[in-house]
Parts: structure tokens; sequence; C-alpha cells
């Protein structure tokens, strides 16, 4: 491979949140940290450049989106995804969940009720829960090998909690699915028809294993009633530097986000998230598939490895997060993490902070080299 995803790199007193110590077992050391959405890779050489380049100045002010931008990112969403953008529908602001607060507070009211599909990315339902809005809970089935979308149960609660906004994942964090083009119209058919407006979170849509649609892209009708979120940071593991891009083709919505991001004067994207953002789209696209050949051959090693044993990793669609069915282990919550944590020496995910469903799974990040993943893996299944 041309880029190296093998190298262990050493990010211990970095300031890294991955690497801290864990909140509730301080006294643990050494523990691997398979836990938060941030990989172990070094960004594309390409980017890098990029930065460095831009620091040359040394002079770091205001930074303005140039033509170059927005046609990097026009072409980036019609080559990977088909997606037909116009540049107006472009609304840039300096992070995902900045842009997702911005759309929920301009297009609902506190007492609103905003629907979310749990088990779900945890900070969903925070977002909610802090702007007064009032969550409502459609819980996603779960067939033993896969999970689905309850569309009775969507709709019915849409409709008895008179729902005014879904919150979407797409793709789904934590359980890995990338939704299909029947999932998703079936999505925008129900929202369509009770005047629901979708602010779809599609942070991930560049990791994935097979066709990612975003919800927007699928017809003038699921255009018209969604507000896509979209970034490079998780696709080339930039969470530090920020910078996302709100995807929103109905005037009348992206007028009433835009006024609402302008309003709290901290919708910029800054003078190296810009610069990062360009060089990904540019020249990012090896690296991108070279990462993901090597992530799903860290998927296809865990489930293999977990053969035959109490521990069932549901097979990733994107993402690289894997999704760990732990509950023929017979311990509650608590009792999980505490396993993985004192016995196994591996910090992931408690599924039960994801909401309804989540009870008896984790969630373990295997964006990290192979070797990091063969001794994780290796102290887990010595402990069960």
């Amino acid at each position: 491979m041309k880029y190296d995803f093998d190298t262990v790199y050493n990010r211990k007193n970095t300031n890294s949140i991955k690497y801290k110590k864990h909140p509730r077992y301080p006294d643990v050391s050494d523990v691997i940290p398979m836990w938060v959405a941030d990989m172990d890779f070094k960004t594309a050489p390409e980017i890098t450049d990029a930065l460095q380049s831009a620091s040359e100045c040394g002079i770091f002010g205001y930074t303005e989106l140039d033509d170059e931008y927005y046609d990097l990112l026009i072409k980036w969403n019609k080559k990977r995804f088909g997606f037909d953008i116009k540049r107006d529908w472009i609304v840039p602001c300096e992070g995902v969940l900045f842009g997702i607060s911005a759309a929920i507070r301009a297009l609902s009211k506190a007492g609103d009720s905003v629907l979310i599909m749990q088990p779900v990315y945890h900070p969903f339902l925070n977002i909610i829960k802090s702007l007064k809005r009032r969550p409502v809970v459609s819980v996603l089935n779960f067939d033993g090998q896969k999970y689905y979308i309850d569309f009775n149960d969507l709709e019915n609660r849409i409709v008895e909690e008179n729902v005014k906004l879904l919150l979407f994942c797409s793709p789904h964090n934590p359980v890995s699915r990338v939704w299909d083009k029947e999932e998703l119209c079936n999505v925008v058919n129900i929202c369509k028809r009770h005047n629901v407006i979708i602010v779809s979170d599609e942070i991930h849509s560049d990791l994935v294993f097979k066709n990612h649609f975003p919800a927007a892209s699928l017809s003038k009708e699921a255009a018209d009633i969604t507000v896509a979120v979209t970034s490079v940071t998780k696709t080339f593991n930039l969470a530090g530097i920020k910078g996302a891009n709100l995807i929103i083709a109905n005037t009348d919505i992206r007028n009433k986000t835009e006024r609402e991001i302008l309003s709290t004067c901290a919708g910029e994207m800054g003078i190296m998230s810009a610069a990062a953002a360009k060089a990904a789209y540019r020249h990012g696209e090896e690296w991108l598939q070279q990462l993901l050949k090597y992530l799903k051959s860290n998927a296809d090693y865990v489930i293999e490895s977990f053969e035959n044993t109490k521990i069932k990793p549901i097979a990733p669609e994107g993402t690289y997060l894997m999704w760990l069915d732990c509950r023929k282990l017979g311990l509650n919550s608590r009792e999980l993490e505490e396993f993985f944590i004192r016995d196994c020496g591996v910090w992931m995910s408690s599924g039960f902070i994801f909401g309804e469903g989540g009870n008896g799974f984790m969630r373990m990040n295997i964006a990290c080299p192979k070797s990091v993943l063969e001794k994780a893996i290796t102290q887990i299944k010595k402990r069960l």
C-alpha cells in the first residue's frame, strides 16, 4: 500500500482525549483505548503538506472560503454519491454538532418533539434536551444479525407525539448500518407525509463498505425537507481541526438555518480547517480507498476472532465502529464495562450510553494498526 496504516504512534501526553485516563477507573493503567471515534492513523500526507503550507505565513486571521472550496466539495459529492449539489445549498460552519444544534434551533421551538432512532450516537439526546426540545425515541429492530428501521413505530411516534423534526444518523452510529435506498425512501415518505424536517448527520458517509445514498439525493421531495450535515473530519481524522457543511436545498429552511448560525458569531471555518478540507477533496481519494481496505480487513479479523465465543460482532456496513453483542456474558452494563477495563485492559464505549437497545453491547473502534487490534482481541479472549 502507498500509505502506512501499520505504524503505531505514541499519542500519550499529547492532550489526546482518546488517551486520557478512564474517569471511572483512573487506577487502571495501560488500557488500550478503543472508544471515542478517533483514528490512530496519520492523516493523508497531502493534507499535512497543505496545513504546513497554510502555517508558513504565520498570520491566522479570519478566513473566507474561495470558489475552489465549493467546487471541490460539489465534485466530491457528485463523484462519490452521484449527488448534484448547487453552490447556494452549501452553508459552511465550524463543526457537525454545531450545525446540528443550529438546525434544531432554527427549525423548531422549545417544547417541540424531535425524534431519534436508538441505539444512536449519544450526543443526539443531550443536544435535544439541552435545547429544551422533547426527545421521542423509536427503537431499531435487531434480528441478531442486522438492524432495521421499524417504520410502523416510526410513523406512529411521529403522529402520536406530534414530531416536528427527525434527527437522523446515516450511516448509523453505533450499529454501523448504511441505509439502502428503499429504507431511505420510506423515511422520506413518512416525514413528507407528516411535515417533518430531516436533519441528517452524514459525517461517516465516506467510510462505507457499500453504496451510501445521501437522503437529500433521492428526489426533489427528499431534498426539500432535508438538512444534510457533512464533513471531512471523520473521514481523514481531522476532528481536532473541525469544520463542516450543511447541505440545504430548500431556500426557506436554508435561510432560517443560516440566520441561526450567523447569530452565534461562530459559523466561520478557520484557515486550517479550510486548507485541510480542500486538500482532502483534491488529493484524498486514494488514501481513503486504502484506508477502507484496511478497515475492512480489521473488521473481518474481529468477526473471525470472536467466532464460537460469547461475543458476537455485528458485521459493519460502514464506519470504523464495530458493535459487539456481549449479552451472553450475562453481565449488566456496569459489570460489562468493568470487565473490559479491569480484566481485559481494553476501553470501549458502553452500549447503554447509546440509549434503548444498547444494554449488553459494546462499541469498539477498530481504526488502529492491526497489531494493536490483535493485542486487544488477545487480551479479551484470555478472559472469556
